[in-house]
Formats: C-alpha cells, sequence, structure tokens
C-alpha cells in the first residue's frame, strides 16, 4: 500500500506515540483540523504527546490551555519558531515562549535566506514576510543573536531545531550550540528536499548529538521532490535509528487529519521493510528523550 489509499487502524500504530511536529488550527495558513479536533483524534488514538508548530508564532500557550481540556493526554508541547513574525533570530521571542514553557524552539523556516533561495518568498499575507535570515556572519560563525538564543535554550533544557536553514548552516549551528551547552539538538525534517543533508553529514549532525527529524510530510505529493519510503527508510538505515525521531508535520489540507495521515505512511514506510520495532523507537523512545 500507499500513505494515500486504504483503511489503517490509527491506534494499531500510534498507541504510546509521539508526533514532534505538526500544525493545527487556528494559524494564518489554513489546517487540515483545529487544535481540539486534533487532541480528539490523538487521544482517541492513544497517543502519548504532540507537538504544535506554527511557523508565524509561538504555540505555548495554546498547549498549556489544551492540557487543562485534556488532562488525561495526551500531552500537548508548545514551541516557538523565529522567523520574521516574531522578529527573526530574537532572543526577546525565544525566552518569553520558553518562559511560557515552550519545549523547542525552532530557527527559521520561511523566514531563512536558504529557504528563499529554494523556494522563493512565503506567499503568507504578512507585512513581515520580507527578511531572508541567517545564523552565520560573513567569517561562517554563529551570530551574536544566535548564541544568545542557544544560551536561553540550554537554560531551560530546551530543543534547538535547525528549521529550514541549509545544511551547512545546521551543522555549524549544531556545532557552536554543543559549544555553549546545549544537550537537546535536532535537525528538522533532515530528507525534506529544502532541507536535505544527506546521509554523510547526517551522521556528522548525529557525531555532534543531534537526533535527526525525518517528516512523514516528504513523502507526500504535496512535498514536490521529496525521497520515496524507500528512499527514506534507507537514510533511516544508514545513519541508525537510535539517532533518528519520525514526525508527521501533517496539518496541511490536502494531507487530511494528521493523526490518520501519520497513520497511513508509517504504515507505507513499514511496508518498505522498516521494521515495528524500528519505528517504534523512532516514534516513541527517541522523541520522548529528545522532547520531556
Amino acid at each position: 500500500m500507499n500513505g494515500e489509499a486504504g483503511h489503517v487502524d490509527a491506534r494499531e500504530w500510534l498507541e504510546g506515540a509521539w508526533d514532534a511536529h505538526l500544525h493545527v488550527g487556528p494559524d494564518v495558513v489554513p489546517r487540515a483540523q483545529d487544535a481540539f479536533d486534533l487532541m480528539r483524534d490523538a487521544a482517541a488514538a492513544g497517543m502519548a504527546a504532540v507537538c504544535l508548530k506554527d511557523h508565524t508564532g509561538c504555540t505555548a500557550g495554546m498547549a498549556a490551555a489544551l492540557a487543562r481540556v485534556f488532562p488525561d493526554g495526551p500531552r500537548c508541547i508548545g514551541s516557538v519558531t523565529l522567523n520574521p513574525t516574531n522578529g527573526g533570530l530574537n532572543p526577546a521571542a525565544a525566552e518569553r515562549a520558553l518562559r511560557l514553557g515552550a519545549r523547542v524552539v525552532w530557527f527559521p523556516t520561511y523566514g531563512a535566506a536558504h529557504h528563499v533561495r529554494r523556494m522563493g518568498r512565503s506567499k503568507l499575507p504578512l507585512r513581515a514576510d520580507a527578511a531572508a535570515l541567517t545564523v552565520l556572519d560573513a567569517k561562517g560563525r554563529a551570530v551574536p543573536a544566535a548564541l544568545e538564543i542557544a544560551a536561553l535554550i540550554r537554560e531551560y533544557d530546551a530543543v534547538l531545531a535547525t528549521g529550514h536553514l541549509s545544511p551547512e548552516e545546521s551543522l555549524a549551528l549544531l556545532r557552536a550550540a554543543r559549544s555553549a551547552g546545549v544537550k537537546r539538538l535536532c535537525v528538522t525534517h533532515a530528507s525534506e528536499p529544502v532541507t536535505d543533508m544527506g546521509v554523510a553529514m547526517q551522521k556528522e549532525a548525529a557525531a555532534l548529538g543531534a537526533t535527526l527529524e525525518h517528516s512523514l510530510l516528504a513523502l507526500t505529493p504535496t512535498c514536490r521532490g521529496g525521497p520515496s519510503p524507500a528512499a527514506m527508510a534507507a537514510q533511516m538505515a544508514a545513519v541508525g535509528p537510535e539517532h533518528i525521531v519520525l514526525s508527521s508535520d501533517f496539518g496541511q489540507v490536502e494531507n487530511g487529519p494528521p493523526v490518520a495521515a501519520f497513520a497511513r505512511w508509517l504504515a507505507a514506510l513499514h511496508g518498505e521493510g522498516l521494521g515495528r520495532g524500528e519505528i517504534g523507537r523512532m516514534i516513541r523512545e527517541n522523541p520522548a528523550r529528545l522532547l520531556a
């Protein structure tokens, strides 16, 4: 089967799972579900946790409110994305989010210079959508704001995620963050076309202590030029499942409700020979270690 057809029992695949990266409404981007319906679906599937991402804002407040509505779980994890709408590489925005309980700080995504070079400027109708952000100066060193943000991430024992930086920038940021004492490092969707590191660089990131996130969105027709399930499975096998987190990155209207889509595409990966034990490690133990 593939991820576009066939019924899959979400609970069979997702009981106890963490989805470390997904999108819900309300958002300035149309989303397949709002946060409440997503949480109901995740609870019905027996999921342990979900991490909410908003390219234009901070989800820590939403996560805290959802925790009151769903006291029996799944756990709802907030994050912040350092795009132009949050002031870009803005330590104040990172600190606010971390004080609100955010567990992940994503470096620029659609606002990253690398993303703009590869994909063009965002179509989001936002005034602050013009900047093209980089974390490195002309000599290839991490800029002071990036180092200040890394220090905040270390202070709160949160996760530094590389966003849509170039592979080279991502590795430089990981090195600087590691030197600054950040313990939780994550390469954002390592096999999507915009940010694809390739196996050699993924191994280098893993050697720095980073977790490699592979998002199943990359397998869908909505992600043009993404890897096949077989190619993604081969990358994960080459790097080693102990270094991998599988997330969905779902929430796009075209891909439907994220929980159901996550289960379908996990089944598609399994159909390419990825074992249930390996999948389980990458959606349960590894994200729990990274995010908890």
